[in-house]
């Protein structure tokens, strides 16, 4: 009965994300398409702390220690859950001379609620 519920409020989210307008500082709903990728604001302190979860998780399944920068880009797709696909600027300690430190993430959020956060990949771009 409470999966149904998730459900069910996670559909009407997802309906009022893509038809109701944003507030000043994110982006037009009109660049969303349902059931795919929509734009996020790189600043939204949620983004920023997904962003965070990904650089952590990436450091202790690789032994590595990046610091999140900044999140560069950002976007959210509705499936039983959420996806969020980041563009991350890090902090490397070992950086290659002009070579980008910049990562592409995938961070799925489940229906439990933000505690419910698995990186799926995170990659280094060559390009950005």
């Amino acid at each position: 009965m409470a999966l149904n519920f998730h459900r069910r409020l996670l559909t009407i989210l997802a309906f009022l994300l893509v038809s109701l307008p944003f507030h000043s500082n994110a982006v037009s709903a009109e660049k969303c398409i349902p059931g795919g990728y929509c734009p996020r604001n790189p600043n939204d302190p949620d983004i920023i702390r997904i962003g965070t979860f990904a650089v952590e998780t990436y450091n202790s399944n690789s032994n590595s220690s990046l610091e999140l920068d900044n999140v560069v880009e950002a976007q959210s797709q509705v499936v039983n859950g959420l996806n969020y696909r980041l563009v991350i600027k890090v902090n490397e300690t070992h950086i290659i001379e002009n070579f980008p430190n910049v990562y592409q993430a995938l961070v799925y959020l489940g229906l439990n609620g933000k505690d419910d956060l698995h990186l799926r990949y995170f990659k280094k771009l060559t390009t950005v």
